[in-house]
């Protein structure tokens, strides 16, 4: 995948590329966790954000490299007098091309694919930890809206992937909403 995006960048007519950044808050997410045989729920609401670069090569395509911090999930043994606590963390690195397609002069449809590095680490308080890390296609879309010619709103949803091991699902989606400034 990463060689077809790198692929089919390089067949763009040459053309000066401008770049952009931007920085999006997005939803936590939520997290249950399986503690002594009890469904826990998240007793935290982290803070989500998204930082990402980009290129755009043509009005329609652009190349975007992004990272995402997702914040930390905790969870608690509900038996009494049990003291055991659990906490994941979870991040994601992305490569992606993205299409835009205008909507008049202030407004414009985007999506994008890509590769998503995911990143998950776990530790308890008994003092386990462990790290995986896990690539998937990421999928996304949006809205821009240009408030000024170099400052735009984005409303977006993006799909980073999902993995499945011994019984357990963890999905990487997020909805974001932030701000885009261009050079």
């Amino acid at each position: 995948m990463l060689f077809l995006t790198v692929a089919a960048l390089a067949a763009l007519p040459a053309h000066a590329a401008d770049p952009y950044v931007g920085f999006n808050l997005t939803t936590p997410g939520e997290a249950n966790f399986s503690i002594n045989g009890h469904d826990v729920a998240n007793d935290n609401k982290p803070h989500a954000m998204k930082l990402y670069a980009g290129l755009q090569f043509t009005p329609t395509w652009a190349a975007e490299l992004g990272y995402g911090a997702f914040g930390s999930y905790h969870a608690a043994d509900p038996t009494p007098g049990s003291s055991y606590q659990l906490k994941m963390s979870t991040s994601v690195a992305y490569l992606a091309a993205r299409a835009t397609t205008p909507l008049g002069d202030s407004f414009a449809l985007f999506g994008k694919v890509g590769l998503a590095v995911n990143r998950l680490k776990a530790s308890d308080s008994l003092g386990h930890t462990d790290r995986e890390s896990f690539v998937r296609p990421i999928f996304g879309s949006g809205l821009e809206w240009k408030l000024a010619p170099q400052v735009s709103a984005t409303v977006e949803y993006n799909r980073y992937g999902s993995r499945r091991s011994d019984g357990d699902r963890f999905t990487q989606q997020k909805a974001e909403v932030g701000l885009a400034f261009k050079f």
